[in-house]
């Protein structure tokens, strides 16, 4: 009886909690952290249908988009360390309808700078300016 009690409290403080962090980027795209900004991720939230999760682990510090696709740069992290900020990983997220958590959308990455831009050149990606200052007001 006591270990269902515990269970079940456990349970309760885990689905009341939120996220400290939370800034929508584009769709159904947010920058998300539990406590402080080393935790940032990119995460796709559908709560209409119950449709979330973690497409880029922290820490995720800058971002740009347009209306095909996503990039984004990132410090490794491994928790309880702080973020690698001597490496630099490069992302391409295609941006589309929906969410396929097999292939995250045909995620690409994480990339070195030179793999990063043969693959933007490659996919015709121009003109998208990287955002590192957030907002984190709202």
């Amino acid at each position: 009886m006591r270990n269902t009690v515990l269970f079940c409290s456990l349970i309760c403080i885990i689905y009341s909690c939120d996220f400290a962090i939370k800034k929508h980027v584009v769709d159904h795209y947010y920058l998300i952290a539990a406590d402080v900004v080393d935790d940032l991720e990119l995460n796709y939230r559908e709560e209409e249908v119950n449709n979330s999760g973690t497409i880029i682990d922290a820490m995720v510090f800058a971002i740009g988009y347009n209306d095909k696709y996503m990039i984004v740069k990132q410090h490794p992290r491994t928790f309880p360390n702080p973020p690698d900020t001597a490496k630099t990983n490069y992302y391409i997220l295609p941006l589309r309808k929906g969410m396929n958590w097999r292939t995250r959308n045909g995620l690409m990455g994480p990339l070195t700078l030179q793999q990063f831009n043969d693959k933007c050149k490659e996919l015709n990606i121009v003109n998208i300016p990287f955002r590192s200052e957030f907002d984190f007001s709202k």
